[in-house]
C-alpha cells in the first residue's frame, strides 16, 4: 500500500512497519511533557527528528537535549543519530511530535546531534516549482544508509520536480534507493496531491492530508500543494548505496535547463 493515512493515536505509532520496505521503516511518537519511550536499534541505525515541541534523547550515557521547535514550518529541525545495537530513550519535554527513521545497518557511527543552525537549507527550482529543501542528515555526516531531510512547498507549488526516480542501479545515471514522505499541511485543513508513475504501467494519484505518509520504493513521485496551503514533508532515503543520484523523467527534464539559465542571468544582473 503506497499511502498510510494519518492516525489519531498518541504515544508511539509504527507508521511504516519493518518489512514493508526492504531497507527502512518509520515511527512517530506523540508525547506529552515527560512521557518517554524506550527503543533498540539492534540491526538498524536510527535518526530521531523533532517535528514540534522539545525532546531529550538518551543513549550510551549521553543526553542530547533540544531547544523548542514550534512546528515544521517555523524553524529548522533538531535531530539525533543512533548507531546499530544501542538502547535509547526519547522523552517529550512538553507536548511534542517526534519522527523516528530506521534503516538496516551493521556499523554506523557514534551518536551525534544536528542543531537547527547546522541544517543545510537550499532554494531549489524556479517559478511554481520553487521550494525549500533542508538537508538534516546528509553526506556531511557519517551514517551507513540513512539520508534524512525536509522539503517545504509554498502554496500551489510543486516539488520533486522535474519528476525524478531512483529505483534502478544504473550508475552514474541513477542509484536505487527507497524513500518515505511524511506530510504536514498549513493550515491543516488543506491537502496536496502526489503522483507516482513510471513508463511501465505504474500510475497512481493520491490526495495527501496532514499526517499522511507515502511509501516510494519505485517510480517518479512529484508533489503539489493546493493553493493557499503550504505543504511539508519529511523525507527518509535508504538503499544499498548511501547516495543521492536521481534520474529525471526525460519528458520534463528540459525545465532544468531553464532553471540554470535563469539563475545565471540573475547572477549576472548588476546590483
Amino acid at each position: 500500500m503506497p499511502i498510510k493515512r494519518k492516525t489519531s493515536k498518541s504515544g508511539l505509532v509504527e507508521v511504516v512497519k519493518r518489512g514493508e520496505l526492504k531497507y527502512e521503516h518509520f515511527l512517530v511518537f506523540k508525547g506529552k511533557g515527560e512521557e518517554s519511550v524506550r527503543l533498540k536499534s539492534d540491526d538498524e541505525e536510527a535518526v530521531v527528528v523533532l517535528l514540534s515541541g522539545m525532546m531529550k534523547v538518551e543513549v550510551d550515557k549521553k543526553s542530547f537535549n533540544t531547544g523548542y521547535r514550534k512546528d515544521v514550518f517555523s524553524s529548522n529541525a533538531w535531530a539525533v543519530y543512533i548507531p546499530p545495537r544501542r538502547e535509547f530513550k526519547i522523552t517529550a519535554l512538553m507536548d511534542s511530535e517526534i519522527a523516528i527513521a530506521f534503516a538496516f545497518a551493521s556499523t554506523g557511527v557514534e551518536p551525534f546531534m544536528v542543531k537547527p543552525e547546522e541544517v543545510k537549507t537550499r532554494s531549489v527550482g524556479i517559478w511554481n516549482w520553487r521550494r525549500d529543501v533542508k538537508d538534516i542528515i546528509d553526506l556531511r555526516y557519517g551514517a551507513e544508509r540513512l539520508l534524512v531531510g525536509e522539503t517545504l512547498n509554498p502554496p500551489g507549488n510543486w516539488s520533486s520536480w522535474p519528476p525524478h526516480k531512483h529505483d534502478e542501479d544504473n550508475f552514474p545515471v541513477e542509484v536505487k534507493t527507497e524513500e518515505i514522505y511524511y506530510f504536514k499541511i498549513k493550515p491543516p485543513t488543506g491537502f496536496g496531491i502526489q503522483r507516482i508513475y513510471d513508463k511501465k504501467g505504474l500510475e497512481e494519484v493520491h490526495v495527501v492530508f496532514d499526517g499522511d505518509t507515502t511509501l516510494l520504493p519505485r517510480g517518479y513521485h512529484p508533489v503539489v500543494a493546493a493553493p493557499g496551503y503550504s505543504l511539508y514533508y519529511l523525507w527518509i532515503i535508504a538503499g544499498e548505496k548511501r547516495m543521492l543520484l536521481m534520474n529525471d523523467d526525460p519528458d520534463h527534464a528540459w525545465q532544468k535547463c531553464e532553471e540554470a539559465l535563469l539563475k545565471e542571468v540573475l547572477r549576472r544582473e548588476p546590483v
